[in-house]
């Protein structure tokens, strides 16, 4: 069975053409009420040609004013504003007036009510780029100015004639507030998908910084060993050795696909294992201390010891490395510690990409990352806080 949030909503492009199409039929309402008055009334046709004709052409007039007004200010409540003639305006203005003023002259109830039609259009074709504030003003306004003229007719054509403009104007006021929700929810779902591009896309950047990154210190640090093998004549080490670069290099391969897919997910002990073994390739001693890690948070320490192990390689002269975990109330602490404190460029990757990334990723659980130094001891912390439930 399918959820409320599974339906597609209708876009927004397709509900501002109903929008438009609705308006253009409400522009077009003076010209039809005017024709059924006519027909409805006793040869004026015959009496009063030229007048019916004049009246004809300024509807037609009014209507393409309608429309072209209309049409401007939806363009402006969908972004596309476009500036409206100060002399189309005056012209249109000059129509209505004309127009109020020879169908007053007319005989019969439906004359009354199409003034009130043409007067109720015009107004609706400004209610697109009004609030519901400034739209009740509008319609009260509008309603002063007719009421007068509607009145002489009697009181039921006041209230039909009031009642008709002020339908006009809230049936084209709700079909614009719909439409302005859908353009936020739009907005709001592309700003969603935008967001979720660029967080895939930093996390695809994070991960491969980290995976590559001890992928290509492990690389350095054995193709070195391998020429010094060879250098010593240990033939068979070093093609050992060399192996062991060829089966990184394909295990790069797989790394990269598990990485785009969101698949990677690296395991403490696998990490702190791997950790230790490019360490002692690199001739350098590694120690393993501490209580064991909760699930909770061994995947995010293990990409800590990841990069922390990959920054002493590549920016220290460390011929010793700690990785002491200890956990209590408040939560799990690991520290990568290595001796090469004294060298030029110790301190990790100098705040780079490395140690945002590591940041990032324990920010997210509530955790942080702190450096700091102690004589020729460089130490990395990573503290994330336990899951409720989880068993310290």
């Amino acid at each position: 069975m399918r959820r409320m949030g599974d339906w597609p909503l209708v876009s927004a492009r397709r509900f501002e053409t109903f929008v438009r199409w609705s308006a253009y039929l409400l522009a077009t309402a003076p010209l039809f009420n005017f024709l059924s008055g006519t027909l409805t009334t006793d040869r004026l046709v015959e009496t009063r040609p030229a007048t019916v004709a004049t009246v004809f052409g300024l509807e037609l007039a009014l209507v393409a004013g309608n429309m072209l007004v209309g049409r401007r200010n939806i363009d402006a409540l969908v972004g596309r504003p476009r500036r409206l003639p100060a002399r189309g305006l005056a012209a249109w203005t000059l129509v209505l007036v004309a127009l109020v003023g020879v169908l007053l002259t007319l005989p019969g109830a439906a004359m009354g009510l199409s003034v009130a039609m043409a007067i109720g259009s015009v107004a609706a074709a400004f209610v697109p780029v009004l609030d519901a504030r400034r739209t009740l003003l509008l319609n009260a306004a509008v309603l002063v100015i007719t009421a007068p003229l509607l009145a002489v007719e009697g009181s039921a054509l006041l209230a039909t004639g009031m009642a008709v403009i002020s339908v006009a104007l809230w049936a084209c006021w709700s079909n614009v507030w719909m439409l302005r929700v859908l353009l936020e929810l739009q907005e709001a779902h592309e700003s969603r998908a935008a967001l979720t591009l660029a967080n895939e896309r930093l996390r695809i950047s994070r991960d491969l910084h980290d995976v590559f990154g001890r992928t290509l210190a492990s690389i350095s640090v054995k193709s070195a060993l391998a020429s010094e093998l060879v250098r010593r004549g240990r033939d068979g080490r070093a093609a050992d050795e060399l192996g062991d670069i060829q089966r990184l290099a394909d295990q790069a391969g797989t790394e990269v696909r598990r990485v785009v897919r969101g698949e990677l997910r690296p395991a403490w002990e696998d990490e702190v294992s791997g950790a230790r073994s490019l360490l002692e390739s690199a001739g350098i001693r590694c120690t393993v201390a501490g209580d064991p890690v909760p699930e909770p948070c061994a995947e995010a320490l293990a990409w800590v010891v990841r990069e922390g192990v990959t920054n002493v390689l590549r920016h220290s002269s460390a011929t010793r490395v700690t990785l002491a975990t200890a956990t209590g109330e408040d939560g799990v602490l690991l520290t990568v510690a290595n001796d090469g404190a004294g060298a030029p460029e110790a301190a990790g990757d100098g705040g780079g990409t490395g140690l945002r990334a590591m940041s990032e990723r324990i920010g997210a659980l509530g955790g942080r990352i702190t450096t700091r130094r102690d004589g020729d001891w460089f130490m990395l912390d990573a503290t994330i806080p336990l899951p409720k439930g989880a068993a310290a």
